[in-house]
């Protein structure tokens, strides 16, 4: 415990990193929880499939510059930089959500641009070490969205669920636009950056791909009740990997700016041991009491929370490259990851079924722990 206190005495900007994401990540996992009351493994699945599509799809249309405006508003605090990297995402955002929205669903184009705003704003918030103001955007969207798209779900079924997350984000997203300016000097300051975004773009894909493109996939090839059982082992591994996301939001502005982090990283470590060991135990007991429709995700739970240990490695090891300017040796590990969770889902999922899936996420979790602490010897 007198650990704990020096860490957070040293470093107060962390308690509210770690509030804004775990209220996020809470809020958004009671959610989910709540479906899962009240949804079949299919409907279940139907909605998730719907919003990694949207949220993949953010992920692209922000093109690496919100880790480029954390890693150089730090140091250089120029907000020019701001103006033109959200210039860049809206007009991103508006072109691939009209699209995605006449392809797929109209909301999940709304949902697109909500989602796309909003990680500028966050981003934004991080870039200028404004960690109170991160952690009320952070919470106040889940909060917004709770309510919201689970009294649309009971007006307009589950299209009101897209609905309802679309809302709180595109609202909190608009807030990202106060930085856009007319002229050129923004343009030409994200310019400048054009190289790092780039390479960070590359990353960010290959992030979004090893979260999302999992569920994508399943649900297109394993079907839709095969994606819920999955989908509800992930909410349980999401909820975990709050911790991770905490280091890795914290410890990328902070070694940025030439802190040292080393206890913060030792102290996640461990925690992320402690929270698996209890998710692994407790799950047999307390899955089938909650949710008797998926007492058949136990295994898949058991199994996909023991990955929070290599990620929150991951999380550490990933700042500190950012931090150095090697977004490429992000994209190479992430890449290696997602062939083998590709690869991992395919045959794995064939051979053993939802086990093999859920196999197939830590063996990924693994394999980009691994790559990232190769790099991170070589380049920090």
């Amino acid at each position: 415990m007198e650990t704990v206190h020096r860490v957070l005495k040293s470093h107060p900007g962390f308690l509210h990193v770690a509030i804004g994401q775990a209220g996020a990540v809470a809020l958004g996992a009671v959610f989910w929880f709540v479906m899962a009351r009240l949804l079949e493994p299919g409907d279940y699945g139907q909605v998730n499939w719907l919003l990694s599509i949207a949220m993949f799809a953010s992920t692209c249309c922000v093109l690496g510059w919100g880790k480029t405006v954390v890693t150089y508003y730090p140091k250089e605090g120029r907000d020019e930089l701001l103006g033109g990297v959200v210039a860049i995402v809206l007009v991103a955002s508006l072109a691939i959500g009209i699209a995605m929205g006449l392809l797929v669903e109209p909301l999940v184009g709304l949902l697109i641009v909500g989602l796309s705003l909003f990680s500028m704003t966050i981003y934004s918030e991080l870039g200028r070490r404004r960690y109170r103001r991160y952690k009320w955007v952070m919470i106040g969207a889940k909060l917004i969205a709770l309510p919201l798209a689970m009294g649309m779900y009971f007006w307009l079924g589950l299209l009101g669920v897209l609905l309802g997350y679309a809302i709180p984000y595109l609202l909190f997203g608009l807030l990202s636009l106060r930085y856009v300016r007319r002229g050129n000097p923004s343009i030409m300051e994200a310019k400048g950056k054009a190289g790092f975004a780039l390479r960070a773009f590359g990353a960010d894909i290959t992030t979004g791909s090893t979260s999302l493109l999992d569920k994508i996939l399943i649900g297109s090839v394993f079907g839709m009740a095969a994606l819920g059982l999955y989908q509800l082992a992930y909410q349980i591994f999401a909820a975990l990997s709050v911790l991770p996301m905490i280091l890795f939001s914290y410890l990328l502005p902070e070694k940025s700016a030439g802190a040292k982090t080393k206890e913060v990283e030792t102290l996640g470590i461990l925690v992320s041991v402690a929270l698996a060991v209890s998710v692994v135990v407790l799950s047999p007991i307390v899955i089938p009491w909650v949710f008797p429709n998926f007492a058949g995700s136990v295994g898949l739970i058991q199994i996909m929370s023991l990955g929070v240990v290599p990620f929150t490695i991951a999380a550490t090891k990933m700042s500190g490259l950012y931090a150095h300017e090697k977004p490429g040796a992000v994209l190479v590990s992430y890449v290696a990851a997602l062939v083998v969770g590709i690869a991992g889902i395919m045959t794995l999922g064939k051979f053993f079924g939802a086990i093999g899936l859920a196999a197939s996420m830590l063996l990924l979790q693994t394999t980009l722990a691994a790559s990232l602490c190769i790099h991170s010897s070589r380049f920090t």
